[in-house]
């Protein structure tokens, strides 16, 4: 069992979390079960828990590799103490741990590692049965430095990932309606621990950034009364409102995480600012500024009626027939 002190909404921690233990164990994924969620009781608090800014692919997996390798520490002293051997003569595969080059009959399955440390510990050495416990705890620390006060430099931060945005968009001058032609999107995130989750995650923020950027706002009123309460007036993107995105990606690993991930969920702003140089390239130069992060139609409308002063293009967006 392997138990995380972070809190996943849907970013598949634990899929993750099987995944790195099951390679450092030697063993399938589908045998590890994983319970995620923060507990001060069990978990260690530090000013990085949690799943917000890309921390878990760091913080969290780091913490897995720290405790899991104890672990495997633990489970080879055993199993070496059993076969009389060196411990460098072990090895974990297929969640057995094997003497090599001994053939198929020196191997003990792991259930017979916990039976020798938590039943039949008569086997051990009374040092042994007193430290080895199969239940091992990590914390990880980021490895963050004071920063260089002359230099202005410093690591104050985990990791940085990447992404870049671009897209094709087409205006209708009569609504102001944008259509979406094209949409490709490339990311960093250092080495993609499960690279479906990754791709789910680039759809998902960019499908939150389109929305931000052409449909979803609170609008009030003069008393500051929310005129779009309810999901008949708050237009969230849909599948349909969503074109096809294309992805690729590059890796360039962290130094400072044991699988050289960086962390991925940070692209959600990125369609916003894609989407709203595409609106201004539309636009045209020597018209209208696109000054605000969300447009939707009336709003492009006007700016295409757009008449002023270059002075005034990102103060205010006044129609032709002097509407705002």
């Amino acid at each position: 069992m392997l138990k995380l002190g972070t809190n996943p909404q849907g970013q598949g921690h634990e899929t993750s979390a099987s995944q790195v233990a099951a390679d450092i164990l030697g063993m399938s994924p589908e045998n590890i079960r994983v319970w995620a969620g923060f507990d001060k009781s069990h978990s260690a608090y530090i000013g990085f828990s949690g799943t917000y800014a890309s921390q878990f692919a760091v913080t969290g997996i780091n913490a897995i590799i720290g405790a899991v390798e104890k672990l495997k520490a633990e489970i080879i002293e055993v199993a070496a103490h059993a076969f009389q051997a060196d411990q460098d003569q072990i090895e974990l595969v297929d969640g057995e741990a094997r003497l090599i080059g001994a053939g198929p009959e020196a191997v003990i399955p792991f259930i017979g590692i916990a039976n020798m440390v938590f039943t039949n510990n008569s086997v051990l050495t009374h040092e042994m049965a007193e430290r080895i416990s199969l239940t091992c705890r990590h914390v990880y620390v980021p490895p963050f430095e004071l920063p260089d006060t002359e230099k202005k430099y410093g690591n104050l931060t985990l990791t940085y990932s990447t992404q870049t945005h671009a897209a094709v968009i087409e205006v209708d001058e009569e609504t102001g309606k944008v259509k979406i032609l094209d949409y490709a999107v490339v990311d960093d995130c250092g080495k993609r621990i499960n690279p479906m989750i990754v791709e789910g995650q680039v759809h998902g923020a960019t499908a939150h950034g389109i929305g931000a950027a052409l449909k979803e706002t609170f609008e009030y009123d003069e008393d500051g009364q929310l005129l779009n309460s309810n999901f008949l007036f708050y237009h969230a993107a849909t599948a349909t409102d969503v074109p096809h995105i294309k992805t690729d990606n590059i890796e360039s690993p962290s130094p400072f995480s044991g699988t050289g991930a960086k962390g991925m969920g940070e692209g959600g702003g990125a369609p916003v600012h894609a989407l709203s140089a595409a609106i201004q390239n539309a636009i045209g130069p020597g018209n209208a500024i696109v000054d605000d992060s969300h447009n939707p139609p009336e709003r492009i409308w006007n700016m295409l009626r757009w008449e002023g002063s270059p002075d005034d293009r990102g103060v205010s967006v006044v129609s032709k027939d002097g509407g705002n």
